[in-house]
């Protein structure tokens, strides 16, 4: 299998949560999924060119998580948090008709996609994290230090 160098858009319509994730896919739909999950401050096309190396081997399927990218917002009053990202992963998941697949996280990322693996084992073949340990469990005050 070759690898794809131009990733097709996708739109996903997360019923549950009210919104749509935008999302960016590299590799045949019938190769074994792997998504992608970015990092702070970022995209979906921040996985492009990793993305072009794995697509022989894999369908690889980023995410713009909400709030980010061309991801729907929230409402004014509403909360990201993480909750709310293992949501929208899950349902990402089930709008793509995915029962099993290869999750990778940066950041950010790294931090969901370990909540997600923690919470639905059944349903991660293999995680994979990047500068991420998982999510914070202090309250960030040294952080900077």
């Amino acid at each position: 299998m070759t690898a794809t160098a131009e990733p097709a858009a996708l739109r996903l319509h997360l019923p549950g949560l009210g919104l749509d994730l935008a999302a960016l896919a590299w590799g045949d739909a019938g190769l074994p999924a792997l998504i992608a999950l970015h990092g702070w401050l970022d995209n979906a096309a921040s996985f492009a060119s990793i993305a072009t190396h794995l697509s022989g081997a894999r369908r690889v399927i980023a995410l713009d998580l909400p709030g980010h990218g061309r991801s729907d917002h929230l409402p004014a009053a509403a909360r990201y948090d993480l909750p709310l990202y293992v949501q929208a992963l899950h349902a990402a998941a089930a709008a793509l008709r995915l029962d099993r697949f290869d999750l990778l996280g940066h950041s950010l990322g790294g931090a969901i996609a370990s909540l997600y693996a923690a919470a639905f084992p059944q349903r991660v073949a293999r995680l994979l994290l990047i500068e991420a340990l998982g999510p914070m469990a202090d309250d960030g005050g040294d952080t900077l230090a």
